[in-house]
């Protein structure tokens, strides 16, 4: 009796286990199927450990095929010991076979200083299905800062049947972790050997698929984040269980490298003898490193963490993210002005407040605090307007640098009403359909930044690059004017001028005529079901204002209707007023920055479609 209550108990199990599983299908809206990914890494001591790697993915189809190449990143402190693959076809056979020596590698590029190298193959499929299969291992030595992360899908349209990640570590240092979008069961024992084996084991995994509006794929991935609590690297130790202890840490990094020659103090004076206020100070140093620096990836060693000394950097002229911002804040403390050397991701908005780990972030700034302000600091690209807070880190958690540790600190992001473009056209119609346009785009804050990129183009591209948001078959721009305001609240004015056959279409003794040319990348997309939220990035305010002159022999027969639309994504209105043989069309968009849920989506869409109707709508003049 007990041995069927036993037998009846197991046989539930499994058949719940099985529905379960039987519930994700592994093939629908997939490229790619990872089959078995498995990921052993043992740690031999605080500074050496072996990693084991198994990998095999089949590709479905053409869309898939990315997803077969092979990388392995080293430097100093890792390197590849053993490598094999295997390609087979849908019947099992194996077509070719890889070894080591098949791989390439990379050790630089243009703007990079490392011992960084990354061996990769290139796997060109004939056919589809391929299932390949990679095996490899990594030995680490001098350090372990951080665990790999355990991520089981890596790209969109890519589902996973099996994939399990074991970490074994000594007893009085057992991995931290953290799930990030999954619900994984996590395990954690001590084995006969002594040591601490950390486990996780899932599949399967249905597909991702790309949401337009959605967060972008690196946010949505599934992972768990492995840390060690306390590490040795390179000669160092850290305490990494807390944000405060890991600043420590970085903060000790830091000792000793804002050292400046006698020469550079010297022209530091000289530089801000006439500045009357610290705002000011702070400026000039900024200007000044623009002029003097460029930017190169220093990766060298503990380099990867470590700024390089501000006088190597004053001295050579470049360096990285970490070097540059060190040596500003060099400059500063020489002129009695603080700053706060911080780290941050361009990437993630947030980092993990209760779980501190060093593969968070990405990119280091430097907050200069003053009486008035507090000013954030882009050393790597001094070309960005002094004081301005760019889009890749507005409103994204950074993680300040002090004596006394590390501090998460939210940075200051701007109100939508601000990230104007406002486009003021005339446009003078020929009775052929064809018109003379006379145009000017003012574009502010993150609608600069979209724009500014233009200052840099040959002008035969500035003409490409204009003509790709206008929606007209046949334009010819000239006349171009720029004009950059490089303000705490930039500005770019672009003026031009746009000569065309075809603005309108004529039909008989009728011209259809676009109310809107302007708004080309308005789009929106077919409704589908959504899995995850509305996430809109940023807010704006976009006001067109078009002054439409019509031939003398034509009249307006038939304008599009005006329509004013407010919600909670935004609020959107149209006007058209007409003066003798002129039509003013005004279209003003104001999209709020936010989450909104899935729910609502067909909403979002159709408050989306009432817009770009606006935007496409056609005036209809008849010849007299």
């Amino acid at each position: 009796m007990i041995q069927n209550k036993l037998y009846s108990s197991i046989l539930t199990l499994l058949l719940l286990s099985f529905t379960a599983q039987a519930q994700v299908d592994i093939n629908r809206n997939a490229y790619s199927i990872v089959q078995d990914a498995t990921t052993e890494m043992v740690c031999e001591s605080a500074t050496s450990a072996l990693r084991k790697e198994s990998y095999t993915v089949t590709i479905l189809n053409e869309k898939g095929r990315d997803e077969a190449h092979f990388f392995c990143m080293c430097d100093k402190f890792t390197s590849l010991r053993k490598f094999s693959g295997e390609i087979t076809d849908a019947s099992g056979k194996v077509i070719r076979k890889i070894k080591k020596s098949d791989l390439q590698m990379t050790e630089y590029s243009s703007g990079l200083t490392s011992d960084d190298y990354t061996y990769y193959y290139e796997c060109n499929l004939p056919r589809y299905p391929l299932t390949i299969k990679y095996e490899w291992e990594v030995k680490y030595k001098g350090g372990l800062i951080y665990y790999p992360t355990f991520v089981p899908q890596s790209a969109y349209n890519q589902s996973v049947a099996k994939a399990t990640y074991r970490l074994y570590t000594p007893t009085n240092n057992p991995a931290r972790y953290q799930a990030v979008n999954m619900e994984a069961k996590v395990t954690q024992e001590k084995t006969p050997k002594g040591d601490v084996l950390t486990e996780v084991s899932l599949g399967p995994m249905a597909a991702i698929e790309y949401e337009p509006f959605g967060l972008s794929l690196s946010e949505r991935l599934p992972r768990i984040y492995f840390s060690p609590g306390h590490f040795t690297f390179d000669g160092t130790q850290g305490d990494m269980t807390t944000w405060q202890a890991y600043g420590a840490w970085q903060n000790d990094l830091l000792t000793g490298r804002d050292q400046l020659a006698e020469p550079i103090k010297a022209k530091l004076q000289e530089l801000t003898a006439s500045c009357n206020t610290p705002r000011e100070k702070v400026r000039a140093i900024y200007n000044y490193l623009g002029e003097t620096t460029r930017y190169v990836s220093i990766q060298l060693g503990i380099g990867g963490w470590q700024p390089i000394a501000a006088s190597e950097v004053c001295r050579a002229g470049f360096g990285d993210c970490k070097g540059l911002s060190n040596y500003t804040r060099a400059m500063l403390k020489e002129l009695g002005i603080p700053s706060v050397y911080t780290v941050i991701s361009t990437n993630n908005e947030r980092l993990l407040p209760d779980f501190s780990s060093i593969n968070q972030m990405n990119h280091v700034i430097l907050q200069v605090p003053l009486p008035e302000d507090t000013l954030w600091l882009e050393c790597t690209n001094p070309q960005l307007p002094f004081g301005y807070v760019h889009s890749d880190i507005a409103g994204h958690d950074a993680l300040l640098i002090t004596k006394e540790g590390g501090v998460i600190y939210r940075l200051p992001s701007y109100p939508d009403s601000l990230n104007m473009q406002t486009t003021n056209a005339s446009v003078t119609l020929t009775p052929a359909g064809g018109a003379k346009i006379k145009a000017e785009q003012t574009s502010h804050l993150f609608q600069y930044e979209s724009a500014a990129a233009i200052t840099h183009f040959e002008p035969s591209r500035q003409k490409d690059r204009l003509r790709s948001d206008i929606n007209l078959i046949q334009a010819n721009i000239g006349n171009i004017q720029i004009s950059e305001k490089k303000e705490a609240m930039p500005q770019i004015d672009i003026r031009y001028t746009i000569d065309t056959e075809q603005y309108g279409n004529k039909t008989g003794n009728r011209l259809f005529v676009p109310a809107n040319v302007f708004r080309k990348g308005f789009t929106t997309p077919d409704f589908k079901q959504r899995t995850q939220d509305i996430h809109i990035n940023y807010g704006y305010l976009d006001t067109d204002s078009i002054c439409l002159q019509i031939p003398e022999e034509y009249a307006i027969e038939s304008l599009p209707n005006t329509c004013t639309i407010e919600n909670s994504f935004g609020s959107f209105c149209s006007s058209i007023q007409v003066k003798d043989k002129e039509i003013y069309i005004t279209h003003r968009l104001s999209m709020h920055r936010g989450i909104y849920p899935k729910e609502v989506y067909k909403d979002f869409l159709e408050f989306r479609k009432k817009i770009a109707a606006q935007y496409s709508s056609r005036i209809i003049l008849k010849r007299q």
